[in-house]
């Protein structure tokens, strides 16, 4: 037998028993089915909210825990109406999400537009000489040196450059 089913008889037989409720080992007994089975349907019906349980004696006491009818309309209405609003919740999310990773998208590009007008620029050092170095982790590759202009190559983006006086050569 499924385990719905079980869950369904076992409901049966706790609403019957009333407040006094009933132990594990005679809901078993009920059911016709092995203990650890009780314990698998005492977790679904606890995590539903519909029961209590209670340890005694070795034995677990079952007691009914919900006052309205199980196959009343507002119940069923009261399941359904709390899905679709985690549904409305969870849409929402993820079109907050969808909106997010499209602003970081547009951060990311515009940064980068900024970071290569930023390094473009072309600035008059006030300096006998300057000093280049490959930034983070990057490795000079190539340094092309024309007697007018000298080209540094790397092995990615991160040039530093600094200028240094006259008395530093």
């Amino acid at each position: 037998m499924k385990l719905v089913e079980l869950s369904r008889k076992a409901i049966g037989y706790l609403k019957d028993a009333g407040e006094k409720g009933i132990n594990n080992v005679e809901l078993a007994e009920k059911l016709q089915i092995p203990r650890r089975r009780v314990y698998d349907i005492i977790a679904i019906l606890k995590a539903a909210g519909l029961v209590d349980s209670k340890r005694e004696k070795g034995e677990t006491l079952v007691l009914w825990g919900c006052q309205a009818d199980d196959e009343s309309p507002s119940m069923q209405s009261t399941g359904t109406e709390e899905i679709e609003k985690l549904r409305d919740q969870n849409s929402k999310l993820m079109e907050k999400n969808e909106e997010l990773k499209e602003k970081i998208k547009h951060l990311r590009e515009s940064s980068t537009k900024e970071e290569l007008t930023r390094t473009s620029e072309k600035k008059l050092f006030e300096a006998s000489g300057i000093i280049v170095r490959a930034g983070k982790s990057l490795k000079i590759n190539q340094v092309i040196n024309s007697g007018i202009q000298v080209v540094v190559k790397v092995n990615g983006k991160g040039i530093i450059v600094e200028p240094i006086s006259a008395d530093e050569n």
